[in-house]
């Protein structure tokens, strides 16, 4: 796995600063960005404390109501496990699982067509947010229904650049 830095944001709360939340259901959607972070400083799940972290995240994009949406995963550490949401993510993703073998990196999956199921909640705080309560790789024929790379605009800019011909 290449874990190349695009940002390192040490200590900063991490994600895509997404202002409008679309509507929930089952959509034809892309990844149209990530962003990763270095050093994040994360809680531990048992006991007290905080650990650093290298984390990221993926932002996708779905068009419902004739205008384009984005939803972005949870904060996933950048690990290779089997058992980490990352190593899920991409292969709920691509229907198969990822190979970490050096030669793959999961930056490149930038573009890739997917099946979201987009869920609403409202956090601790009286925040409402969507999440993505599921993701399939998408039924042959769809792609076109997905967004293009060259339509979707990133807040605050985009991380992962786009190879020229990526623009689908």
């Amino acid at each position: 796995m290449k874990l190349t830095s695009l940002n390192t944001n040490a200590g900063a709360v991490t994600g895509f600063n997404i202002e409008e939340q679309g509507p929930t259901g089952t959509f034809v959607g892309r990844l149209v960005d990530i962003k990763d972070d270095f050093k994040v400083e994360v809680k531990n799940w048992e006991g007290d404390g905080t650990t650093l972290k290298d984390v990221t995240r993926f932002l996708f994009c779905y068009k419902a109501d004739g205008r384009f949406w984005l939803v972005q995963s949870w904060q996933m550490t950048q690990s290779p496990s089997e058992k980490s949401a990352l190593f899920k993510m991409l292969r709920d993703m691509k229907g198969e699982a990822p190979v970490f073998d050096g030669n793959y990196d999961y930056l490149d999956e930038v573009g890739q067509t997917c099946q979201l199921s987009v869920a609403s909640k409202t956090s601790k705080l009286g925040r409402n947010y969507n999440y993505i309560s599921s993701i399939a790789p998408l039924l042959e024929g769809l792609e076109d229904q997905a967004p293009a790379l060259d339509e979707v605009e990133i807040p605050g800019g985009r991380n992962v650049p786009l190879d020229p011909e990526d623009t689908i």
